[in-house]
């Protein structure tokens, strides 16, 4: 049997897992520009592209799937927009937009004139960015033609824009210090974080159930799977690979299998790097006393215990950081095996993100954080007095299916006040 696991290209289609209340709230929230924040080899590009093989079967939406790597100035990013216009000519075919429209090579324009044109017809463009770090230098050099760039990308009606970076993208709240208009993140809904799968999406990676021929593996060893790899796709998918039998069955872990190979060295330094010296501290400390309660990290933080907190929910979503019977650990075995052979001394090198820059992006996520779970807390409480009134008029006669809608939304109020009383206390 053929090894079905994924660890090089994005995914789509049946080999993608999860995601799905994500998916859901991109395509449908009310923000149109939202900005998924997600460690590298999280699942950003495939998740750009699911998104993308979705929204072709969505009449009243039109995708545009902009790669931005490479772009080192204004007029290369255009040139990028306009080469995917130029792909998909035959989704924009119903527009009407000028052929001399779709092939400028201003990107602030281009999206302007197919924005416009979607607007009319009813429908919206949703433009996917992906590798948007690239923004960072070309706003430092050109900060006018960001500015107009920014004022479309949040402009509204007719697009719809989702992009995901890492986050080192908060950079631009130094770059945009001095713009005299808003900074290029703010509009953008940046509630989100793209993180580990739930345990159930986890469970159908590793026995490949969305496959044509699932794998039947015992439940110890799915379990191990999910504790070691904390459910992140990339991990759960290079794991099993190393346990896979061409017989079609996972084998039981050993120490050997969780060896952190030049790949996995490579984004793990990466991302480490990334982060400020409050959370370098923060992740130290974890990974020399295991499972720390909150207050010494926030003491090994140096930061006032608000922002402190801030910080460590921030660790937490991106899956440097784990909750075990209430303490915090390190993320992942593959992480803490990593921690475990970097020097110290490497943590003295600078962030590119400045702390300052992290405060600005942490306080404003918080509020956008704090808003959208508000929101699902009050349409879950009305559903719910709604079905409680059902109940109380049918009485004995209530179907089970009420009842089990009214079970469920009772457990989704009590985690959403949970979370809310996490990030706001």
């Amino acid at each position: 049997m053929r090894n079905p696991y994924v660890t090089g290209p994005f995914v789509t289609g049946r080999k993608f897992y999860g995601r799905k209340e994500l998916i859901d709230y991109l395509l449908q929230g009310e923000n149109p520009a939202c900005w998924v924040i997600g460690n590298r080899r999280i699942g950003k590009t495939s998740l750009l592209r699911q998104l993308e093989q979705l929204a072709l079967g969505e009449p009243a939406l039109m995708p545009l799937f902009w790669d931005m790597q490479g772009s080192d100035s204004y007029q290369r990013l255009g040139q990028y927009l306009a080469d995917a216009v130029s792909e998909h000519g035959e989704r924009l075919q119903s527009l009407a937009v000028p052929a001399a429209s779709l092939s400028q090579e201003d990107p602030a324009e281009l999206l302007a004139d197919l924005r416009r044109a979607a607007a009319r017809a009813g429908r919206e463009i949703l433009l996917l960015c992906d590798e948007p770090e690239a923004v960072i230098k070309i706003a430092r050099a050109e900060p006018q033609a960001m500015q107009r760039l920014h004022r479309e990308l949040t402009a509204g009606t007719g697009l719809r824009v989702v992009v995901a970076s890492t986050q080192g993208i908060y950079e631009l709240h130094d770059v945009c210090r001095d713009w005299p208009t808003s900074p290029f993140l703010a509009g953008f809904d940046v509630s989100r974080t793209l993180s580990g799968l739930s345990a159930q999406s986890a469970q159908a990676l590793i026995t490949q159930e969305q496959s044509t021929k699932p794998l039947q593996v015992a439940p110890d060893v799915i379990e191990a799977i999910s504790d070691c790899t904390n459910n992140h796709p990339y991990l759960i998918q290079q794991l099993c690979s190393r346990l896979f039998n061409k017989d079609g069955w996972l084998r039981p872990i050993t120490e050997d299998d969780l060896e952190v190979d030049p790949v996995l060295r490579g984004f793990f330094s990466m991302d480490y790097h990334s982060l400020t010296g409050p959370e370098r501290q923060i992740l130290r400390v974890a990974q020399r006393s295991g499972a720390t309660a909150e207050p010494a990290l926030v003491q090994a933080s140096g930061c006032d215990p608000a922002e402190a907190r801030r910080r460590i929910h921030n660790l937490e979503r991106l899956g440097y950081l784990r909750r075990v019977y209430g303490r915090y650990a390190i993320g992942n075995q593959f992480l803490a095996n990593w921690l475990e052979e970097e020097p110290a001394s490497q943590d003295e090198a600078p962030a590119p993100v400045s702390d300052a820059a992290l405060q600005i992006a942490l306080v404003n996520r918080q509020a956008q954080e704090v808003g959208f779970l508000r929101a699902q807390l009050n349409a879950q409480r009305a559903r719910l007095v709604e079905l409680e009134a059902v109940r109380a008029r049918d009485l004995l006669d209530v179907s089970p299916k009420i009842l089990a809608e009214i079970e469920e939304l009772q457990t989704q109020i009590s985690h959403l006040r949970q979370l809310l009383n996490e990030i706001v206390t």
